[in-house]
C-alpha cells in the first residue's frame, strides 16, 4: 500500500530545448538559478547534447510565450561530473550574468555587454579577482529590490568556506562582501540551504557542517540572517553573530548528529512575516529519511515531519550519489501554506508536491502528483524561478529526465528534453 493517497493535478508544460541527461548535471537542487526572471523575460541555462551552456529567454506573458531564443556559449562543460552545473542571474541594469562548470575549478564567469541581450556575451573574466580558484555550487541569487548576490565555495568537501559577492549595477562590477562568510577552519565545511530573501529585504542562510568528504558525516542545521544585504549578520532571534560564522559560533536551527541520514544542500524560503522556513531530509525514528519541514514561529524553532515514507536507505561515501528521493524544495504562497517539491522513487519517481494545510504546519500535509503518473524522472532535483512566483504566484519548475550514478559514474541515457512545469501556487 503506498505511503500517501495523492491527489493529482497536472501543470502546463513548455519545452526549453534538448538537453544532455546521463548525468545529473542539468538536474541538481543546487543549481538554484537554472530558471529566472527579469523584466519582460524569463532565462534558463543547461548544457546541450554537445555539452555547452546554452542560455535561452522567452517572454512568459506574450502571446508568443512558447517560442525561446537561444545561444550557446562557445565552450565545453565537464558534464561528467554532476557538480558542473551551470547557472543565471540578472542583476538590475538588465546584464545577464553565467557562471557554468566549476568543482573546485577556476572561476568560468561571463556576462553580456548590453541589458537582457543574449548575443553580446564577453569573454570569461574575474568576478573579484579573490579567492575564484576552487570554485563549486555556484549561485546567483536576486532580492526583491534588484540586488543580486553569488554564493560559492571556495575549497573542497570536509575542507572548504562558503563566500559572499554582491554586484553593484551602478559601478557594473562585483565586490567580495565576505571572503569567507562561513568558515569550515580547514576542518569541516558548510553546505548551504538555497538563500533566501523575505518582504523586508532580510537575507537568509541555512547549512549543515561535514566534517569529511563522506555524507554520513553531515551534522546540525544551522541558520542566520542579514538586514544590511550581507554586511553583517544575526540569529533570527536578532543575537549578532561574528564572521565569518563557525561551529563555535553560528545558530543551530535543528541540532543532528553525524549518522542521521541528513541530506546536504536543501532549500529556505521565507514567508509574509518574515519568518524563515527550512526543508531537508533525515531519518525517523524508524530509521527512515523523511522529508522535514522546520520554520521559526517567533519564538522557538518548529520541526514538522511531512512525508510517510517506509522505504529506507543510507547516505555514504563522497560525489554525487544515486539517491531514491530528491533533496526538496520549499516555495510559500501568499496565504501562507509551505509546498515542497520532491521527486521519490517510492512514489513513482515524478514531481510530488507535499503542502500545508494554510498555516497549520503541524497538521497532515497533502501530497499532489503534477506529473503524469508513470512518469520517472530518474535523478532529477528540482530547482525554480524564485522571481516569478514572487511577481505572479506561479511555481515554474525546471524538469529534466535524467539518469545518474554513484561517485559521479555516467549512465547511457541519452539527450532528452528540458521543460518548464508550471502551476499557481495557491
Amino acid at each position: 500500500m503506498r505511503n500517501d493517497t495523492p491527489s493529482t493535478s497536472r501543470g502546463q508544460r513548455t519545452p526549453i530545448g534538448i538537453a544532455y541527461a546521463a548525468t545529473q548535471v542539468n538536474a541538481t537542487v543546487f543549481r538554484v538559478s537554472s530558471v529566472t526572471s527579469a523584466g519582460p523575460y524569463q532565462y534558463a541555462i543547461y548544457y546541450d547534447a554537445d555539452h555547452r551552456p546554452v542560455v535561452a529567454r522567452r517572454q512568459p506573458d506574450s502571446r508568443d510565450s512558447a517560442t525561446w531564443e537561444r545561444v550557446a556559449l562557445p565552450v565545453r562543460g565537464n558534464v561528467r561530473d554532476a557538480h558542473n552545473g551551470p547557472v543565471i542571474g540578472v542583476s538590475a541594469d538588465g546584464i545577464v550574468h553565467v557562471a557554468y562548470d566549476h568543482h573546485a575549478n577556476p572561476l568560468h564567469y561571463r556576462r553580456t555587454a548590453r541589458p537582457h541581450d543574449l548575443r553580446s556575451f564577453g569573454d570569461e573574466v574575474p568576478m573579484t579577482g579573490r579567492n575564484e580558484r576552487r570554485v563549486t555550487y555556484p549561485q546567483f541569487v536576486s532580492a526583491p529590490d534588484g540586488t543580486l548576490y553569488f554564493f560559492y565555495r571556495d575549497g573542497a568537501s570536509g575542507n572548504g568556506s562558503l563566500c559572499l559577492n554582491r554586484y553593484d549595477a551602478a559601478k557594473k562590477e562585483w565586490r567580495a562582501v565576505h571572503h569567507p562568510l562561513v568558515d569550515g577552519e580547514g576542518k569541516c565545511n558548510p553546505y548551504w540551504w538555497r538563500p533566501s530573501i523575505g518582504p523586508d529585504g532580510a537575507l537568509h542562510v541555512a547549512w549543515c557542517w561535514r566534517d569529511t568528504g563522506d555524507a554520513r558525516t553531515n551534522h546540525d542545521v544551522c541558520h542566520m540572517r542579514s538586514k544590511d544585504r550581507g554586511e553583517t549578520w544575526q540569529s533570527v532571534e536578532g543575537k549578532p553573530v561574528a564572521l565569518p560564522a563557525t561551529r563555535a559560533t553560528a545558530p543551530v536551527a535543528d541540532p543532528l548528529p553525524t549518522g542521521s541520514n541528513l541530506i546536504n544542500q536543501c532549500s529556505s524560503a521565507v514567508d509574509d512575516r518574515g519568518r524563515p522556513h527550512l526543508t531537508h531530509y533525515h531519518n525517523d525514528a524508524n530509521g527512515i529519511p523523511q522529508y522535514i519541514h522546520l520554520w521559526h514561529d517567533g519564538k522557538r524553532w518548529v520541526r514538522n515531519v511531512v512525508s510517510r515514507r517506509t522505504a529506507r536507505f543510507t547516505l555514504g561515501g563522497g560525489g554525487t550519489l544515486k539517491i531514491p528521493i530528491s533533496r526538496p524544495e520549499i516555495a510559500v504562497a501568499k496565504n501562507g501554506t509551505v509546498c515542497l517539491v520532491t521527486r521519490d522513487a517510492e512514489a513513482g519517481g515524478g514531481v510530488r508536491l507535499y503542502r500545508s494545510r494554510g498555516r497549520d504546519y503541524a497538521a497532515p500535509w497533502t501530497a499532489t502528483d503534477i506529473t503524469a503518473p508513470g512518469e520517472d524522472l530518474g535523478e532529477w532535483e528540482p530547482t525554480y524561478d524564485a522571481e516569478r512566483l514572487r511577481r505572479k504566484g506561479i511555481l515554474s519548475l525546471f524538469v529534466l529526465p535524467v539518469r545518474q550514478g554513484n561517485h559521479e559514474t555516467v549512465t547511457d541515457n541519452a539527450p532528452q528534453e528540458a521543460f518548464l512545469l508550471e502551476m499557481p501556487l495557491t
